[in-house]
C-alpha cells in the first residue's frame, strides 16, 4: 500500500494552519521515516494518514483509493505509540489477540496469529505475563506485534522508541528495521532522532514549519542537502555556516560566476576540514585558521579555530597536527561536504560537482 498526499493543508479552527499544501507519495513496502525538530508538523502528519485528523483542505490515497474522509478504523492501519497503549490487566498473549478478538476471528485463529507474531518480534517466552513485568523494549515489541495482528495495509509508528535508554533504541531501532523488512509492511516512522532515522529509513521526510524541506534517501540527504535548514539538522555536530562575502575570491577559479553572485555562505561539514597537507581528494583553494582548542575524545578529535571571524569546529585534523601547539592551522576543504547556499539558504553548490542539488 502506498501512501499520497495531494496538496494537503491542516488548520485548527479556520486560523492557524499547521500543514502547509503537502504534495509527496509514500512508496509500498518501505520505511518512510518523517524527521524533523518538535511541532514541526510530523506527528499531525502521521494522523492525517492514519484518520485521526482529516485535513482542511487537498486529498489523501491509499493507492488509488481516496480515503480523506474516511475514519482510522476504514483505513486498516497499525499503530504503536510512545506510551505503547497496552493493557495491563491483560497477559502479552491476550494483548495481542485483542484486535483479532474484536474483529470476531476464531479463538483458533487468534492465538496461531498471535504466537507466529510473538515469534516475529521475539517475545514467545513471555505470553503469559503482563505488561508491567516486562522491560521497556519488551513491551514496545508486544505494541509491534499487536499492532501487526491484523495485517494492516500500513503500520505508523509515532516515536515509539523516546521512553528508551540509549542502548536499548539502538537494539530496538535496528530490530524494527528487521521487522519491517521481515513483513513488506509500509512504515512510516515518526522521530526527531536523525541518527535513527538516518540508520533505519529507505526515504526520509523532513519537515520544517509545517512543510516539507526534503525528502529523499538518507545518504542524498546527507551527501546533498536542499537548503541550509537541511544542512544543519542532519549530521552531528553540526556543519559549520561561514559568510562568503570576504571569500569569493578564493573560490572564483573553479565556481561558476553566475552561481558565485548568488550565494552568500559557505556551508562546511566538520570532517570536511583537513590538513593542509592531507593526500585526499581537496578543493583547490588553502586556509588558515587561529586555534581556539583542541580536544580529543577517543577515536574523535574536536578542533575549534577562528576563521573570518566565525568559531569553526574541525573533526578531521590528525592528531600529530594538534600535538604541535601550533597558534595557528592551515587547512582545506575536501570536495564532499562543502555547500554555498543563497540569501533564502538554497544549496546551490555542492564541492562534488552538482550545481542545484535535485531529489529523486
Amino acid at each position: 500500500m502506498k501512501v499520497r498526499f495531494e496538496n494537503v493543508s491542516l488548520n485548527y479552527d479556520k486560523q492557524k494552519e499547521v500543514l502547509h499544501n503537502l504534495n509527496f507519495e509514500i512508496p509500498n513496502g518501505k520505511l518512510t521515516c518523517l524527521l524533523g525538530p518538535s511541532g514541526c508538523g510530523k506527528s499531525t502528519t502521521l494522523n492525517l494518514i492514519s484518520g485521526l485528523l482529516l485535513p482542511s483542505a487537498g486529498k489523501i490515497y491509499f493507492d488509488k483509493q481516496d480515503v480523506t474522509k474516511k475514519d482510522a478504523l476504514d483505513r486498516r492501519v497499525g499503530m504503536v505509540f510512545q506510551n505503547y497503549a497496552l493493557y495491563p490487566h491483560m497477559t502479552v498473549l491476550e494483548n495481542i489477540c485483542f484486535p483479532l478478538k474484536m474483529a470476531k476471528v476464531k479463538k483458533k485463529d487468534q492465538l496461531k496469529r498471535a504466537q507466529e507474531l510473538a515469534k516475529l518480534v521475539h517475545i514467545s517466552n513471555e505470553l503469559d505475563k503482563h505488561p508491567g513485568e516486562l522491560s521497556g523494549g519488551q513491551q514496545q515489541r508486544v505494541a509491534i506485534a499487536r499492532s501487526l495482528a491484523k495485517s494492516p495495509s500500513i503500520l505508523l509508528l509515532d516515536e515509539p522508541l523516546s521512553n528508551l535508554d540509549a542502548r536499548l533504541r539502538v537494539e530496538m531501532r535496528d530490530e524494527i528495521r528487521k521487522i519491517q523488512v521481515a513483513t513488506g509492511v509500509t512504515t512510516v516512522f515518526v522521530t526527531h532522532d536523525q541518527d535513527e532515522a538516518m540508520h533505519i529509513a529507505d526515504k526520509i521526510m523532513i519537515l520544517d514549519t509545517g512543510e516539507v524541506q526534503q525528502y529523499t534517501t538518507p545518504n542524498k540527504i546527507y551527501d546533498r542537502p536542499s537548503n541550509l535548514f537541511v544542512a544543519k539538522f542532519i549530521g552531528n555536530p553540526e556543519v559549520n555556516v561561514i559568510p562568503l562575502a570576504d571569500l569569493k575570491s578564493e573560490f572564483a577559479s573553479f565556481i561558476p560566476n553566475d552561481i558565485l553572485k548568488n550565494a552568500v555562505s559557505l556551508i562546511v561539514r566538520p570532517e570536511s576540514i583537513v590538513s593542509a597537507d592531507s593526500t585526499q581528494k581537496l578543493l583547490p583553494v588553502n586556509f588558515q585558521g587561529k586555534l581556539l582548542s583542541a580536544s580529543r575524545f577517543g577515536k574523535e578529535t574536536a578542533v575549534r579555530m577562528n576563521f573570518q571571524g566565525e568559531t569553526i569546529l574541525a573533526t578531521a585534523i590528525l592528531q600529530e597536527k594538534l600535538e604541535q601547539k601550533s597558534e595557528s592551522i592551515h587547512f582545506r576543504l575536501k570536495t564532499t561536504g562543502v555547500f554555498l547556499s543563497d540569501q533564502a539558504g538554497k544549496i546551490i553548490w555542492s564541492a562534488d560537482g552538482e550545481r542545484i542539488v535535485n531529489d529523486d
